[in-house]
């Protein structure tokens, strides 16, 4: 991945932003102005193209970046708290230990992603695709992940506490997890803990362990 920060290092966006106000400061930040890390607070950067960016560190917090491609963009370490990603191309994408509280990414392409340790609390996944994402050690606790695509995941001490799972496909789901889960289980919405929890993974093509914070999780 190239480096972007600060002074550019060659990388341009394929597409730039069509709001004014959000290529201004992306320009900006290409160039030098405003310091290395990107400052895209309350920005709409729908539509944009920054595929292979590295935003590593930078703020996007309220931000809108509906139906941009992100591609191998490095998001690592930033604040994406209350940002639109909705229907958004983030295949490959970065977001490692990033901070995600209340993100929206609603049909988003997120194949591939890694999510080691971000924190993306009560975030909105719904019909998302994550085949093949990391979500080692992340906190997605009271997220929502109904109808979402969850095959092939990583899932190393991933916090799913209260998270909402209805209809999510979990073929192939496997790692270890922190519950409860919220799903509908024998007709009726239930958190589902402990043996449960792994019974209704396994049933749907998973292999997951339940872990508790502070211990280690047993080999299965």
């Amino acid at each position: 991945m190239t480096n972007s920060r600060g002074t550019g290092g060659g990388w341009t966006p394929a597409v730039w932003p069509a709001d004014e106000a959000a290529a201004s400061e992306l320009r900006g930040w290409l160039t030098g102005v405003g310091g290395p890390e990107f400052r895209g607070l309350d920005m709409d950067f729908s539509g944009a193209d920054l595929s292979g960016g590295d935003f590593s560190q930078g703020w996007f917090s309220r931000s809108r970046l509906h139906h941009a491609t992100l591609r191998n963009t490095c998001f690592a370490r930033a604040h994406c708290e209350g940002a639109d990603f909705s229907q958004a191309d983030l295949s490959g994408a970065d977001f490692t230990k990033a901070l995600g509280r209340e993100a929206h990414f609603w049909k988003a392409k997120l194949h591939g992603v890694n999510f080691t340790a971000a924190e993306f609390n009560r975030a909105d996944f719904t019909e998302a695709d994550l085949a093949g994402a990391n979500l080692t050690d992340v906190l997605l606790t009271r997220t929502t992940l109904a109808y979402t695509n969850l095959t092939g995941v990583t899932a190393e001490r991933t916090v799913l506490r209260n998270t909402i799972l209805d209809s999510a496909d979990v073929k192939n789901f496997t790692g270890s997890v922190i519950g409860p889960i919220s799903v509908i289980y024998r007709g009726r919405r239930s958190l589902l803990d402990g043996a449960e929890l792994e019974q209704w993974f396994a049933a749907r093509g998973g292999r997951v362990r339940r872990v508790y914070p502070g211990k280690e999780a047993k080999p299965g």
